[in-house]
């Protein structure tokens, strides 16, 4: 298991941040420059390349100019397999290997460690590069990692103006468990979740959506109250799984659900809304963490089928209600949906028009 604790980079002075400027802005254009350097075959893709063999234009540190390559190479190799562009790249992050950072802690002060960064830039006599040392609190998530590995890298980001530090960990994930409960989850808009037993979310996210309508997009406001919806979903998943003995969690692959679709913009709005991959991310980091199995199923019919005698119809479902026009089972229509998604993870995994399961 591979996690992360971030920490704003808020208390280093002036010319620390100046320096961090110059190093975002020069490294986003030599990234720029090697990946066009090897889309017009200038440079080939995936090598071991010596620093002499990269030709820089803003960076000119070895092990900087080899980091550089690398990440190039890494988003073509993405957008290659997923059979893309590769667009103009405006947002980087930054990482560092134990070649161009050191970590010095701290027992007493201010500050739980410094970190100490080698940048790709030489001090007047060339000889040595210059570093600046990035003073760290700790803060309570970065402690819950306090057993966990630490990793021999960091990464750094800029977002909105501001700077980031990324300290990763490591530990290895316990076995899958063999006791406890299976339950189906269905997401929603409107309720974040409902399961097969019947628990669902406890905060209106009906409300929360609405209130987030409202907001300005990009706005400092529609920003904070994404983190405080990004927060409330966070607390419905460790209640959801401290208040359950559970073993399986089966919830539906919605994986074509996109930020930016060509649906309409309003459609696009509610989209942005909506908490799906939050929730599943968080869901699929706590089941890592406690050896829950996660499945994830087709979520074709899983509306449709009725989960008392298998029969699918479309009229069947009206809105919030589900009844069976088969077998005139009754049920709330989310939690029919729930079942079904149990159903298919657990019993039988195909679900098609018009078969009973």
């Amino acid at each position: 298991m591979i996690r992360s604790s971030r920490h704003i980079l808020k208390y280093q002075n002036q010319g620390k941040t100046d320096w961090l400027d110059k190093l975002f802005e020069d490294y986003l254009k030599e990234l720029r420059y090697y990946i066009n350097s090897i889309q017009t075959v200038k440079l080939p893709l995936d090598k071991n390349l010596s620093s002499k063999q990269l030709e820089g234009k803003h960076i000119f540190h070895s092990q900087w100019k080899q980091n550089i390559y690398k990440q190039a190479s890494e988003i073509i190799r993405s957008c290659r397999k997923k059979h893309k562009k590769v667009k103009k790249i405006q947002n980087i992050s930054i990482i560092l290997d134990e070649r161009l950072f050191d970590v010095e802690y701290q027992e007493i002060g201010e500050f739980d460690e410094f970190i100490r960064i080698k940048l790709p830039y030489f001090e007047e006599s060339k000889k040595r590069a210059i570093t600046i040392n990035v003073p760290i609190k700790h803060h309570k998530h970065s402690l819950k990692y306090s057993s966990w590995i630490r990793k021999k890298s960091v990464r750094l980001k800029k977002i909105d103006g501001k700077y980031f530090l990324d300290i990763i960990y490591e530990k290895q994930a316990p076995d899958k468990k063999t006791q406890g409960n299976q339950i189906g989850i269905d997401q929603g808009y409107n309720k974040l979740y409902i399961t097969s037993e019947n628990q669902q979310s406890k905060t209106d996210f009906k409300s929360l959506y609405l209130d987030i309508s409202k907001k300005k997009q990009g706005s400092k406001n529609f920003k904070q109250i994404l983190i405080e919806r990004d927060k409330l979903i966070n607390q419905e998943v460790n209640q959801l799984i401290k208040e359950n003995d559970i073993k399986t969690i089966v919830i539906e692959d919605l994986k074509n659900v996109k930020k930016k679709s060509k649906f309409s913009k309003s459609l696009n709005n509610k989209m942005q809304r909506w908490s799906y991959r939050k929730f599943t991310r968080k869901l699929q980091s706590i089941c890592e963490e406690q050896g829950i199995d996660l499945k994830k199923v087709s979520p074709a019919y899983t509306s449709q089928r009725c989960s008392k005698c298998g029969e699918i119809h479309e009229e069947s479902r009206n809105g919030e209600k589900f009844i069976c026009i088969s077998c005139g089972y009754s049920e709330d229509a989310d939690l029919n949906a729930a079942k079904n998604i149990l159903h298919r993870g657990v019993y039988n995994p195909s679900i098609t028009r018009n078969q009973k399961q």
